[in-house]
């Protein structure tokens, strides 16, 4: 979809997939969560619709996130379109880390959006209430960042820009 210069597109996510990545992210604690968020783009922004859990395969799975390779390459084979990546920040807000931005290349290609949640610490939750998270949505965007070495040539560069979210 292509975005115009300025326009702040939204992401949407229904109330209970943001619970189903809440639950995912306790459940995971200590450990960073991680998963993938399926849906549509849409003349507004990006319409979640769905959340698949990925199992954390990184070494250091309390500081570290790796998506599973198998599962990540079985919803790449089936039908569904993948928009963006999740995962959680444990012990810290839930903002871009510098490994967040090491690693985005390697998502940055074949994905629009990066959410970040961190457990919301603030808000004591009874049994009843689900437990709150704090999450931060991320439209990935990619620039031509000219080689100090040659004026000709480039290569492509990625950032996180901050976008509004709308629960619904």
């Amino acid at each position: 979809m292509a975005v115009l210069h300025g326009q702040q597109n939204t992401l949407s996510l229904p109330r209970a997939i943001e619970q189903e990545m809440s639950r995912h992210m306790y459940l995971s604690l200590p450990q960073e969560a991680c998963g993938v968020v399926l849906g549509e783009s849409t003349a507004s922004g990006i319409r979640i619709n769905r959340f698949q859990p990925i199992r954390n395969a990184a070494p250091d799975p309390l500081h570290h996130f790796s998506l599973d390779q198998r599962e990540w390459i079985q919803l790449f084979l089936s039908d569904s379109t993948v928009v963006g990546i999740f995962h959680t920040h444990p012990h810290t807000s839930p903002v871009p880390s510098q490994e967040d931005l090491r690693a985005l290349p390697n998502f940055a290609g074949i994905l629009q959006t990066y959410l970040i949640g961190a457990p919301n610490l603030s808000v004591s939750a009874s049994d009843e209430v689900e437990r709150p998270m704090l999450l931060n949505a991320y439209r990935i965007i990619s620039y031509e960042e000219k080689s100090r070495s040659a004026a000709t040539s480039s290569s492509p560069s990625y950032n996180l820009v901050q976008m509004p979210l709308n629960v619904t």
